[in-house]
């Protein structure tokens, strides 16, 4: 089966998908995308051309892409993100043709009349859709009348285990997030804030990079906790998985505080939740779908520092309820976000359009 893989290499997720399917003997991969990320072996490349480094360039590559497409003669064409790649390899006019919708793509581009416009064609074009969590789906719906496959983006429990902590003296609260104010990483440290005079044992982890990084660190100072927090900057788990597993798995409490509807998924809450590690999380997107209330972990309001506080403290005091719902959170992944069924999933999608 030859896959022509149409997405941005620089997204983690991205790599994950490609990195899967590279290790298929099944499959011959061939991926069109900017030259930003990470190769893999038994992958062929082909990039475009960054002509301003701005979102003009998925117009001026289209005859690119195109050409590229009619080279290659791909059984199936598959663009991940509706909005940028979905349009570009709608424009092929290629079949059959796969497009996966992630969040922000549906939950915030659709926002634009003319974006919408355009998704709209692109399903309208497309042999199969899928989505990556079930608050996704019901927005894609109301974009096209066809079938979408739910298959969301799971994590491997073979390599995210529970571990035994090697610092059982401190308490560790810790998130993975890019230092983007929709990722809500301020209101973290506010809560740990109010939190650490009255527990000398806790720390910060955060790792992540984005452009919010020196006023974010600016604020740990100015709170009176940068002695606390630990910046461990970008770590890609595909390249460095042993620093990346290290850190989030010596974790006590894991904590994701985004503030917009289009997190529709929040793959490292999973991740944290695999490692057994209890979740707090906002109340936002799709997060509901993967942190059980209450089971495995603890649901707070967005953009509330005391809310938050409340909920980290509820697990710091009790050991027993981090060991509970750090338990429960590892049997939902098991479950229902195992990374090895969900390339399954997908390999079901390619058989049934090529069996059409």
């Amino acid at each position: 089966m030859k896959i022509c893989y149409l997405g941005d290499n620089i997204s983690i997720h991205n790599q994950k998908w490609i990195k899967a399917l590279s290790e298929r003997s099944d499959i011959e991969l061939h991926v069109i995308s900017f030259n930003r990320g990470v190769n893999f072996e038994n992958v062929e490349y082909h990039y475009l051309k960054d002509y301003t480094k701005s979102k003009a360039d998925y117009i001026f590559n289209l005859k690119r892409v195109r050409n590229l497409v009619s080279s290659i003669q791909p059984d199936i064409l598959h663009a991940h993100y509706a909005s940028s790649w979905g349009y570009m390899g709608s424009v092929c006019n290629f079949h059959p043709y796969i497009i996966t919708g992630w969040g922000a793509d549906i939950f915030d581009s659709t926002k634009n009349p003319i974006l919408k416009r355009i998704i709209k064609r692109s399903f309208a074009k497309a042999d199969a859709l899928t989505v990556l969590s079930k608050i996704t789906l019901d927005e894609m719906r109301k974009l096209t009348d066809k079938k979408v496959e739910l298959i969301p983006f799971g994590v491997d429990t073979k390599k995210f285990v529970p571990v035994q902590k090697i610092h059982p003296e401190s308490i560790r609260i810790g998130t993975f997030r890019t230092l983007k104010i929709k990722y809500g990483v301020e209101y973290l440290i506010r809560a740990f804030a109010a939190l650490a005079p009255k527990f000398p044992n806790i720390t910060l982890e955060i790792v992540g990079e984005g452009e919010l990084r020196e006023k974010l660190e600016n604020l740990g100072r100015e709170l009176g906790v940068s002695n606390k927090i630990t910046f461990h900057g970008y770590i890609n788990q595909q390249t460095d998985f042993a620093k990346y597993s290290s850190v989030m798995s010596q974790l006590d409490i894991f904590a994701i505080l985004s503030v917009m509807d289009s997190e529709t998924f929040g793959v490292a809450c999973v991740e944290a939740s695999a490692c057994g590690i209890p979740v707090v999380a906002t109340n936002v997107g799709g997060l509901p779908e993967v942190i059980k209330e209450g089971i495995s972990g603890i649901l707070v309001e967005p953009k509330n520092p005391e809310q938050t506080a409340i909920a980290l403290e509820r697990l710091l005091i009790d050991e027993s309820l981090r060991i509970k719902m750090g338990e429960a959170g590892r049997q939902n992944v098991i479950d229902n976000f195992d990374w090895e069924k969900s390339v399954e999933k997908m390999m079901n999608v390619y058989n049934k359009v090529l069996n059409r």
